[in-house]
């Protein structure tokens, strides 16, 4: 099977908004990938954080809101705001526990008023394709000013640099696998991803630190193809924006890749968790 040479990656989201889809299908799968990262993480709150049971806690780009459902069964004397720029895939707020809130807001505006200076924790995952030009630092300056003195911030993403392709016996051919490991790496857009702890503290957060988990491998398979899922998202917003051309060598891509699988191959995706805490020392309101 011939595979031409895939030029797009993920610069192409520079400058634009979600580019990631917002259907049930879309919904469905980040209900998915929760799952998946649970299985490799087993936990939702990192064992580190020092917090009480009645914290302040925030989900910052909540998407269905699945991680607040999940803390809140662990605390459910806290309160849990969750923020995204869209809650429409999130379940009505009736059907969610009482001590989860939902609240529009761009990660990107400035803080407002009435949430700065207030949680315990904030909590982000997966903002690869939300920070522009490899540079979060204009989002974390955000979530800091959310922080009260001594709040954490817990950051979980994956480790695009490090992915690699993993297969059952070692002379089996994955040519279209390691054309998508140099798409997802993207000439190095998300090397940001290892550098949140220096980042973390360049910006005065204390006691920074980065874990790093690896899934097992009888969950290589799920993660690979549920990382399919997102690239079908990704190339239809392509497509959507008229640049038909790369989203059509993507989705080939994709089908190839597909065989790969059948074939006992995946893409396997390290994932790192940062954690920082802010200043104790700190005013509320900055």
């Amino acid at each position: 099977m011939s595979l031409s040479k895939v030029s797009p990656d993920f610069n192409l989201a520079d400058g634009h908004d979600y580019m990631l889809g917002r259907s049930y299908a879309a919904a469905s799968r980040l209900n998915f990938q929760h799952y998946l990262w649970k299985e490799s993480l087993h936990f939702d709150l990192h064992p580190s954080l020092s917090i009480p049971k009645e914290a302040h806690i925030a989900d910052v780009a909540t998407g269905t809101a699945i991680w607040l459902i999940h803390v809140a069964r662990e605390y459910p004397t806290a309160r849990l705001d969750g923020f995204d720029i869209n809650t429409s895939q999130a379940p009505p707020e009736q059907w969610l526990s009482p001590n989860i809130t939902l609240k529009t807001w761009n990660i990107f505006d400035p803080v407002p008023d009435q949430m700065i200076g207030i949680y315990d924790v904030v909590h982000v995952r997966l903002l690869v394709l939300v920070v522009q030009k490899s540079d979060p630092r204009n989002i974390l300056r955000n979530l800091i000013r959310m922080l009260k003195p001594g709040g954490y911030i817990q950051w979980d993403e994956l480790n695009y640099p490090e992915t690699y392709v993993r297969t059952s016996h070692s002379s089996q051919d994955t040519p279209a696998l390691h054309e998508l490991r140099e798409m997802v790496y993207s000439r190095g857009r998300n090397n940001w991803t290892l550098q949140l702890p220096e980042l973390f503290a360049a910006e005065g957060l204390l006691d920074t630190l980065i874990y790093h988990f690896q899934d097992p491998p009888e969950l290589a398979r799920a993660n690979g193809e549920q990382h399919l899922l997102t690239m079908e998202e990704f190339a239809s917003s392509l497509a959507k924006m008229d640049n038909r051309e790369e989203a059509a060598k993507i989705f080939k891509l994709i089908e190839d890749v597909g065989h790969e699988i059948l074939n006992g191959a995946a893409l396997s995706m390290p994932r790192a968790v940062c954690v920082g805490r802010k200043s104790s020392g700190e005013l509320r309101r900055e």
